[in-house]
Order: structure tokens, then C-alpha cells, then sequence
């Protein structure tokens, strides 16, 4: 359990959108002392502006976990001594995920940025809302599903965390795949819709995303960093979070019914998939509904974006 006087163990898993990261972080936050709280860099605009539902069914504001860190951050003074308001806040992020700042904003992970004011008010900012996360929850190790690797990077130099990197990788063309078709979910009442998005998109995210990762691995401690790919995660699931758990020494394993279900229960996770809303037993299999739906000629010119990379991570250019 969380204390004031330890450090909180943080995940922050990095990848491309729908790579499998939500379900992940449901599965983790099944293990004794572990709880999944989504991705956090969403919880001011998509949580607590446009009042998205947390995994609980209920808005964030509303919520009985993330009330309590939202009130906290809200009271709590900034690095200019002055309690921040969600604008400042959502300001700040905007100025940190802007092109001309990203890389800056990677480099921080091996320390400086102190003279920042929007890095040094991210970084605080997010120290005060894992704690009481931790605290809210009990947990002793919180997952971050935020994905882009500039999130992980404010986060390595967070005071009072305990820092690790997961890096999640899927095949782009089931990625690209994947962001063409449309999921709907009801949560009380009201039916929402994830939006869509085109190939080019797609395949430009996921570039930024595994390059940022790539240039975040340098500034990372090799024993503090886990790659895992969405496909070998599907194939041995239990395995793949054995050696994930073993990295960050944490007991225990996620209640694995058989090899490839496990029982969920409800959870806080802020945003991400609607993956966040199932609960009882989840059962575990690969989607490659792409290798048979994705025309040809959209697979190649995926292909023909992302090629070096395809072959670094061990995906084949042939389906």
C-alpha cells in the first residue's frame, strides 16, 4: 500500500493506440497491489471537461477514486506557488505535446527541465495525482496507460515514483485496420462512439510513436524497460506478465481462470478503450481479422511507411 514516505512504483506503458494497452492495464490492476488508472495526461480535458466516464460507469468528478486526486490537484500549489486551474493545466500538456517540443520534452527523462514552467507544472502536477491515486486505491503500483512516450518521459522525473517503461508494439497494418472500424459503448444510458481514422494518420502516428519510443529507450535504464509485442501477449498472456511483473519486482499474478481468461473486475480507469468496462471472465485472443479484410493494397502501403521499423520489431512484410 501507498504511503506518504514511499515511492509509488509507476508503469507507463507506450504505444500506439489500439495496440491492446486498456485491456492490459485491466489485467495488472487485477494483481494485489496493482490498480489501472488509464491514461492520466486525459483525465483534465476528456475527464473532467467533457465528463467521459471512468471505469466505474460514473465521470471522473463524480467518481470516488478520481474525485479525491482531482481535489487534490486543485489544492494544491503549483511551482509558482498558486493552486493551478484545469485550464493552466490543459495548457501546459498542449505546450509539452506540441512538434517543436516533443523531443525536448524525451531528453527530460534523463533529468533537467527544472526551468520549465510547463514541463516543472506537468511533472508536479502529475506527482500529486499518482500519489493519490495510490493512496485512493491502496495500491502500491500504478499503471499509466497514457502511450506516448513524452507522458513516460515527464513521468521518469517525477518526485516520490519509481519509475518503468513498457513498450507495446502491434502490427501496424492491424493498427491501421483496427482505426477504421467504429466502437460503440453504453454507459448509462448514453451511447458513445470512438471516432475513426484514416490510413495515412494511422501510419504517421505509429512511426511517431515507435521512433518517440526509441529515442525515450536511451534515457531509460535497460532493467527498467520491457518490450512486448500486442501479438506475443495474445499468444502467452500469463507468461508475458510474469516477466513484466518479475521486472518490477512485484509478487503475485492476475486472476487467470486458464490460459487465456481472466476474471475482471470493476475498475477506475480514467480513459482509454471500452475494453475498460467489461468485467467477469475476459478471454484473451489475437485479432487479425486484417490479414483477411485490409486490401491489398492498403497492407502494402502500410508497409511501405513503416518497412525499417517492420523488420526491427519482427513483423514480416508478407502477411
Amino acid at each position: 500500500m501507498a504511503t506518504s514516505g514511499n515511492p509509488v512504483t509507476v508503469l507507463s506503458v507506450v504505444g500506439a493506440g489500439r495496440s491492446g494497452t486498456t485491456v492490459l492495464a485491466s489485467i495488472l490492476g487485477e494483481v494485489p497491489g496493482c490498480a489501472g488508472a488509464g491514461e492520466i495526461r486525459w483525465l483534465w480535458q476528456r475527464g473532467v471537461l467533457d465528463g467521459r466516464p471512468c471505469g466505474c460507469g460514473r465521470k471522473p468528478s463524480e467518481c470516488p477514486v478520481w474525485s479525491r486526486v482531482i481535489e487534490r490537484c486543485l489544492s494544491t500549489p503549483g511551482p509558482d506557488g498558486v493552486p493551478p486551474t484545469v485550464e493552466a493545466i490543459v495548457a501546459a500538456q498542449r505546450e509539452l505535446g506540441a512538434n517543436r517540443n516533443r523531443l525536448r520534452v524525451l531528453r527530460s527523462a534523463a533529468g533537467g527541465g527544472n526551468e520549465w514552467a510547463a514541463l516543472q507544472l506537468v511533472r508536479d502536477l502529475t506527482g500529486v495525482a499518482v500519489r493519490a491515486f495510490a493512496e485512493a486505491t491502496g495500491a502500491g503500483v500504478v499503471i499509466d496507460t497514457s502511450k506516448r512516450p513524452l507522458d513516460a518521459a515527464v513521468m521518469a522525473q517525477v518526485p516520490g515514483v519509481d519509475p518503468f517503461v513498457l513498450h507495446v508494439l502491434r502490427d501496424p497494418r492491424a493498427v491501421a485496420h483496427s482505426w477504421r472500424r467504429a466502437k460503440s459503448f453504453t454507459v448509462g444510458g448514453d451511447t458513445r462512439t470512438m471516432g475513426t481514422r484514416r490510413l495515412p494518420a494511422t501510419v504517421r502516428r505509429w512511426l511517431a510513436s515507435a521512433v518517440g519510443s526509441e529515442v525515450l529507450h536511451r534515457h531509460v535504464p535497460p532493467e527498467r524497460w520491457l518490450r512486448l509485442r500486442y501479438e506475443d501477449f495474445c499468444a502467452e498472456p500469463a507468461e508475458s506478465l510474469d516477466r513484466l511483473l518479475s521486472m518490477m519486482g512485484v509478487p503475485g499474478r492476475p486472476p487467470f481462470e486458464n490460459d487465456r481468461t481472466v476474471h475482471l473486475r470493476p475498475n477506475h480507469i480514467v480513459a482509454g478503450n471500452p475494453s475498460r468496462f467489461d468485467v467477469g471472465s475476459v478471454q484473451i485472443r489475437v485479432d487479425e481479422e486484417w490479414k483477411t479484410a485490409m486490401p491489398r493494397r492498403d497492407q502494402l502501403l502500410v508497409v511501405a511507411g513503416t518497412g525499417p521499423l517492420l523488420r526491427r520489431y519482427g513483423y514480416p512484410w508478407r502477411a
